[in-house]
């Protein structure tokens, strides 16, 4: 059959035309921050939300630690934000403990490694199991178990979850014991306590458990899985088992280094010799900052990985890092992606000291927003006070006026700041100074303030970008905006790429148009203030500049937002 039609008497069924295509969007509220923790993988974007980011990267940094406040700002980011990438900053001298495996006799070797550096497996060594963290070390183990022995032995000792070969089966081993005279079978288990197994782990497979402690000290399992030690191996669900491959995929904590020259067979009887023992990670340290210098060097190295824009990154904030060269860095990296950034002044700071941080600085960027919060709060992880700065929740006020959600399309016009969106989640807050903020130079220096609030608490209390023109830009919620049709054009337009001219016309045309009525629909378009500039809240135009270039471009009206409100008294006669 053919799909096209020809000078031939034939009869054509063409090409089917689908124009239903559209533009999805994708998530908005996507937090993106790199921090100090006490475990975690390093330099690696993780994901993280509100019932994770602690199994992965701890508890909070004591209050007099550096770098502390990070994970603070992450438990603010979470509660609101669909998920927040992570980067874990690490010092250079920081070490992550292995353990290895012999071929001979199955004897282990705890070591420790530099993070970023190659690991040798070694003459004799088989396998090396290694940790990602570093102090935490001291409360992680691991366990290989469900190894097959093969054919049942005589006076061999045999250990809980160790796995025979009989006629018929398996048998799994339920106490420690020195086998006897009398083999064991399917009919007659004997009293040395085998039963039958018919569990998921195969001949050429083992169980590899591991384990931490929580905070009062008792073990728990972390996690558990069925690996093998062939390259190729899948298992029953079509899904690698290579242990190497395995950890990769599953866990953000462990990785494993395998000798791919040798088979199960050649390392089965140094499985054998460690199955059922837990070993203990040993070794490990987070190390120590040796100056500034080192810790700009490592925190940029972090955030330069949101330079790949494969990692969502809508809401960048900074998480207590003040240091002006981090920041200038994050500034960069928001302006190429088009992306938000929130960053504070220390709040430990008197407000003219704010103000000449501020100027310091030199920074300027309307994706950029700086704010100042006086304030010390209940610290729900240690007790007391503690003081910290409002990035991280300003992320979350963000992703809290996305949720107003019209039809598909985000709330990205809601300002993160008022009583609704910008009160703190903070309890028992005591002001760090009595002075003043005049708001006049706040505004001057693009400085969002936090301040009391009448209903208790405090409130952030300004929406401004670190844009110092006397535009619209200067609002974040109409930057907002922008960076969200920015966004969603780029995936339209991916839809139109190499297409011909005629389906390239109509299909900016339509999807830019369906991605503009869409913010007209949920409010975040108006129309224009003046009417010299009409009625129609935006203006589209689809051209073609050169044989392989086109132009779109869009002229928009976003709403504006009670920033300020005045109330005129007057008398009457």
């Amino acid at each position: 059959m053919k799909n096209i039609i020809t000078n031939a008497a034939e009869i054509t069924v063409l090409r089917l035309i689908d124009n239903t295509f559209k533009t999805g969007g994708g998530p908005v509220s996507v937090g993106a921050t790199c921090l100090v923790a006490s475990k975690g993988l390093p330099f690696k974007v993780i994901q993280v939300v509100d019932s994770n980011w602690q199994n992965i990267f701890g508890k909070p940094l004591q209050k007099k630690a550096d770098n502390m406040e990070g994970l603070r700002h992450l438990a603010d980011a979470v509660k609101d934000c669909t998920y927040v990438n992570v980067v874990r900053v690490v010092p250079e001298d920081a070490k992550f403990p292995s353990v290895t495996i012999k071929t001979t006799d199955g004897v282990t070797a705890a070591a420790a490694h530099t993070y970023g550096t190659d690991l040798s497996l070694g003459t004799g060594i088989c396998l090396q199991i290694y940790l990602v963290d570093g102090d935490e070390s001291v409360n992680r183990s691991f366990k290989i178990s469900h190894v097959n022995h093969g054919a049942w032995v005589t006076l061999t000792p045999y250990k809980i979850d160790d796995i025979i070969t009989v006629i018929g089966g398996r048998l799994i081993c339920t106490a420690n014991h020195t086998s006897g005279a009398t083999a064991p079978s399917l009919a007659a288990l004997g009293t040395d306590g085998w039963v039958q197994y018919n569990g998921v782990v195969g001949d050429n497979r083992f169980l590899l458990t591991f384990f931490d402690k929580d905070e009062e000290g008792t073990e728990y399992e972390l996690e558990s899985y069925v690996v093998g030690v062939n390259v190729t191996d899948k298992d029953d669900m079509g899904a690698p088992a290579y242990i190497e491959t395995v950890l990769e995929q599953k866990s953000d904590v462990f990785r494993c280094n395998f000798d791919e020259s040798l088979t199960y067979a050649d390392v089965a009887a140094a499985l054998k010799a460690v199955s059922g023992t837990k070993v203990a990670f040993v070794g490990g340290t987070n190390g120590t900052f040796t100056d500034d210098a080192e810790r700009v060097t490592q925190f940029k190295k972090a955030w330069d990985l949101f330079r790949n824009e494969q990692y969502l990154s809508n809401l960048m904030f900074a998480a207590g890092n003040y240091d002006g060269d981090v920041i200038a860095n994050c500034i960069d990296i928001a302006n190429k992606n088009h992306n938000s950034f929130f960053y504070d002044i220390n709040p430990t700071l008197t407000p003219d000291l704010a103000i000449a941080k501020v100027k310091e600085l030199g920074v300027e960027s309307r994706q950029a927003a700086c704010y100042y919060s006086p304030y010390a709060a209940s610290d729900a992880f240690y007790g007391g006070k503690t003081v910290w700065g409002v990035s991280g929740a300003v992320a979350a006020a963000c992703a809290q006026g996305d949720a107003n959600f019209s039809g598909s399309t985000p709330g990205v016009h809601y300002a993160p700041a008022g009583i609704y969106r910008g009160k703190l989640a903070r309890t028992g807050l005591k002001a760090l100074n009595s002075d003043l903020i005049n708001r006049d130079d706040f505004y001057t220096y693009r400085i969002n303030p936090v301040i009391a609030s009448d209903t208790g608490g405090a409130v952030i209390d300004d929406c401004l970008s670190v844009h110092f023109k006397q535009n619209y830009s200067r609002f974040i919620w109409v930057n907002r905006i922008a960076n969200y049709i920015d966004h969603r054009f780029v995936e339209a337009a991916a839809y139109m790429k190499f297409e011909p001219d005629g389906l390239t016309r109509n299909g900016l045309t339509k999807l830019t148009k369906q991605i503009l009525d869409e913010l007209v629909v949920s409010g975040a378009l108006v129309t224009p203030r003046d009417p010299a500039d009409g009625t129609s809240p935006y203006l589209l135009k689809v051209e073609q500049v050169e044989i392989d270039l086109w132009l779109v471009t869009w002229d928009f009206c976003p709403t504006g937002a009670a920033r300020r409100i005045a109330g005129q008294p007057r008398l009457i006669k």
